[in-house]
């Protein structure tokens, strides 16, 4: 009898729980309601629509460019320039007008068609006045009739290089297309020569170049091993 009076009391104050809460629910639907009712019930210019907070901003017309034009095959520069790339290899490249092709075309006739394009590569080394005649050495070097750049294998540094590029007709005759400027390739090892000036900023190094001050004509190499 005494645990049926518990159950009964347990079970009397859930159902008060519960009748609370279904009267809170429905209290604040009723709220809401009202409120979504009196707001329905206003005039329509009360609300702020999507354009007026967002306004539609009218940006400037895009600027129309004018489509950029391909790079030209060629400048009409007739002429051949050359750079060292390390103490082994030199880079050339060139443009030829078609105007100057024509020409030597009209000139030589079937022998210009038969010819051969090259480079020839001069040692110019210690040359002052070079003329195309008076290198150290030279040699060529075969290329085809499309190409507008080249590297070439020199394979000694610490020497002055210059390059004509031309066509060997079938009869040997060498045409010269354009020269290039004179490049050196750089050397691969210490230089041979004692520094003219030593910065000096202390009394230390000062005593360290009067002991070595006698080493005279020694290399920046050596100088440094002893």
């Amino acid at each position: 009898m005494y645990n049926l009076d518990i159950v009964g009391l347990i079970l009397l104050f859930a159902a008060f729980i519960l009748s609370g809460g279904l009267y809170i629910m429905f209290n604040r639907t009723s709220k809401v309601h009202n409120k979504v009712s009196s707001l329905a019930k206003l005039p329509e210019d009360t609300f702020e629509n999507a354009v007026e907070l967002f306004p539609i901003i009218d940006f400037p017309p895009e600027i129309e460019h004018e489509p950029i034009p391909d790079l030209p095959w060629g400048y009409g520069d007739n002429k051949i320039t050359i750079m060292a790339r390390d103490p082994e290899w030199i880079f050339a490249y060139w443009d030829i007008s078609e105007e100057k092709r024509n020409f030597l075309q009209h000139a030589y006739g079937s022998r210009w068609d038969n010819s051969l394009s090259v480079l020839r590569v001069y040692d110019t080394t210690g040359v002052e006045h070079f003329n195309g005649f008076n290198a150290n050495r030279y040699y060529d070097v075969v290329i085809n009739d499309y190409a507008v750049n080249w590297y070439l294998h020199v394979g000694v540094p610490d020497r002055t290089y210059c390059v004509d590029l031309g066509k060997i007709l079938n009869d040997g005759t060498f045409i010269v297309l354009a020269r290039s400027n004179f490049t050196f390739t750089p050397r691969n090892s210490l230089s041979n020569k004692t520094d003219p000036d030593w910065m000096l900023v202390s009394d230390k190094e000062l005593r360290l170049y009067a002991r070595i001050g006698e080493l005279e004509g020694t290399s920046s190499g050596e100088l440094f091993k002893k």
